[in-house]
């Protein structure tokens, strides 16, 4: 009977861990990293909060912490962005070391809306740039890139996941670290060298699937040959 409630335990922990995991990214569906990890961004035209246009490879050179956002959210999204600002203080200065975007992914979002956003976070819109997607085409390739799923509701607030997505100078996805509140040594080992655990990590939920598929098969043919 032990050896039962051990097997049991240590083919629903793995399980357990991984939805313990996904609980804190938010209530959207997470990305799922293996579709994105170490590809390249597509060229994506992006408008600023002053209005001007750009193409997001014009940044290529220094890493990119991506923040998706929309402006009247009252939740995830100021806290995040106010947990960046803290953390990005103590990790070098934006513009110079690395870029930070806010990107808001409300398609119906204005420049005037992200100006606001800026002027209330105070963000100095020059190394971290709050924008919008320079039309719906662009925005769409911008969320399928670092496939970011979201929901709009009846009240135009969003069911997505809370994240940050790091792009590397060579302009590829190479982290997400997902929450509401980010330390900037979570962010400094995220622009850093990948670990051998992080680089499993997308693959996390199958060995916890099958370690619980293994250990319920087990259970049973000990029960029928009883």
């Amino acid at each position: 009977m032990r050896s039962l409630v051990r097997l049991l335990f240590w083919g629903i922990l793995p399980l357990l861990l991984f939805f313990s995991y996904t609980y804190s990214q938010g209530t959207g569906i997470p990305p799922n990293e293996s579709r994105t990890l170490g590809k390249h961004l597509p060229h994506i035209e992006l408008m600023d909060s002053y209005g001007n246009t750009f193409d997001i490879y014009e940044l290529k050179g220094k890493p990119i912490i991506l923040s998706p956002i929309y402006t009247h959210c009252s939740s995830a999204c100021p806290i995040i962005t106010d947990s960046l600002k803290k953390a990005i203080s103590q990790l070098g200065k934006p513009g110079k070391d690395f870029w930070v975007i806010s990107f808001s992914f409300d398609p119906k979002d204005t420049v005037k809306d992200i100006r606001k956003f800026q002027e209330e976070h105070h963000i100095d819109g020059i190394g971290w740039k709050v924008v919008i997607a320079k039309d719906k085409e662009n925005l769409f390739r911008l969320v399928d890139a670092i496939d970011f799923r979201f929901m709009t509701l009846e009240n135009r607030d969003f069911i997505h996941p809370n994240l940050l997505v790091v792009i590397s100078p060579d302009m590829r996805v190479k982290k997400y670290l997902y929450g509401v509140v980010f330390s900037h040594q979570d962010l400094k080992k995220a622009m850093g060298k990948e670990s051998i655990l992080e680089i499993a990590r997308p693959y996390v939920f199958f060995v916890g699937l099958l370690g619980f598929v293994s250990t319920s098969l087990y259970i049973l043919l000990k029960i029928f040959k009883r």
